[in-house]
């Protein structure tokens, strides 16, 4: 009983162990950005627009209409539900733009999302989560494409970032871990190559 324990509990060690090796090969294939901007004939300098798809965890980089590059992303909680307030952790979904970018101690490199918009300020308003002052101020940030208020109960602060000092563990994960705060999270290599190519006002539609 005890041995077949022990090899039961072995296996499960060899797999996961063989699958963070697998995963650690397969990042050193990914293709960098300038590489694929090359083989595409694209500027370094091109419009850029951001399409993330909870249901894939995929993140898609356009230029215009042309498809750059893929990104696997995670999420915060479970992606098949929407924010609605500061406490749910969820990703929020809807259109949206870069409205700030910041290099931070914890995660370094983030590009900030204008969360909430007039559309998330509306539902919050018409559900008594904020009050009427709260939503004049998000409508005027949205209104004149600047920083909205983060503190509101309908919660702020969603951002692209990367992975920060866990980025060798959670990027070579066997499986997916939503573990940011509703913010989307590719790996540390990523981010850099993200943060270069997106200058505030690109667009980012979350579905």
């Amino acid at each position: 009983m005890f041995r077949n324990s022990v090899y039961y509990l072995g296996g499960i060690v060899i797999f996961v162990f063989g699958m963070f090796i697998y995963g650690i090969v397969s990042n050193w294939r990914e293709v960098e950005l300038n590489d694929v901007l090359k083989e595409k004939k694209l500027p370094t300098g091109f419009q850029p627009k951001l399409v993330i798809n909870k249901i894939d965890y995929k993140l898609h980089l356009y230029a215009d209409t042309i498809l750059v590059k893929t990104y696997d992303v995670v999420f915060g909680g479970n992606p098949k539900y929407d924010k609605r307030d500061s406490e749910d952790r969820y990703t929020p979904k809807g259109s949206y733009f870069i409205c700030d970018k910041k290099i931070t101690t914890g995660l370094g490199k983030t590009l900030v999302l204008n969360y909430p918009t007039i559309h998330d300020a509306e539902y919050g308003l018409k559900q008594n989560i904020i009050s009427n002052k709260e939503y004049l101020l998000i409508e005027s940030a949205f209104q004149n494409q600047s920083i909205p208020p983060m503190n509101s109960k309908l919660g702020g602060n969603i951002k692209i970032h990367g992975n920060g000092k866990f980025d060798l563990i959670l990027r070579n994960l066997p499986f997916i871990l939503n573990w940011t705060n509703g913010s989307i999270a590719v790996n540390n290599r990523e981010i850099e190559e993200l943060y270069d190519a997106c200058p505030v006002g690109t667009e980012v539609i979350i579905y």
